[in-house]
């Protein structure tokens, strides 16, 4: 006779599965093999608290065995680009900036790109000079000097 424990653990593999799919986070995949582990000894008839144990056991040591890794995948290091350099300079208005119409350039570096303002104001005519404080897309976000 198979016992009810397997079919506990063979759901809690299929919710596991249904979690990481629709996380794609590093979520609960520490549980599967665990859980495999426990459905062979459920299988087999071993107490249920033997079952218990060997996954604690197994999910324990996974889990310490690859959070490092799994950190790094989930969280990766921004990796600085040229165009960050150009954050902190100063650049000249070649299109008044309107964030209303959605419309402005600034000439920095010897390049143009489009450019947005930040908070503080609504609009920067042509020919004035301004700070780039970050990058959004491919919009630098500017303030009048």
């Amino acid at each position: 006779m198979i016992d009810i424990m397997l079919f506990i653990w063979i759901g809690f593999f299929i919710l596991s599965i249904i979690v990481e799919a629709n996380t794609m986070n590093l979520i609960a995949i520490w549980f599967m093999p665990g859980t495999l582990a426990a459905i062979v000894l459920a299988f087999l008839n071993v107490a249920v608290w033997i079952q218990v144990l060997v996954w604690l056991l197994i999910t324990t040591a996974v889990f310490a065995a690859t959070w490092r890794l799994s950190a790094r995948l989930r969280h990766p290091k921004h990796q600085p680009t040229n165009a960050d350099r150009v954050i902190g300079q100063t650049a000249l208005v070649t299109e008044t900036i309107s964030d209303r119409e959605q419309t402005g350039q600034v000439r920095v570096m010897g390049q143009i790109w489009s450019a947005r303002t930040d908070d503080t104001v609504d609009e920067i005519p042509t020919g004035t000079d301004v700070r780039i404080m970050r990058i959004e897309g491919v919009k630098l976000i500017v303030t009048p000097l």
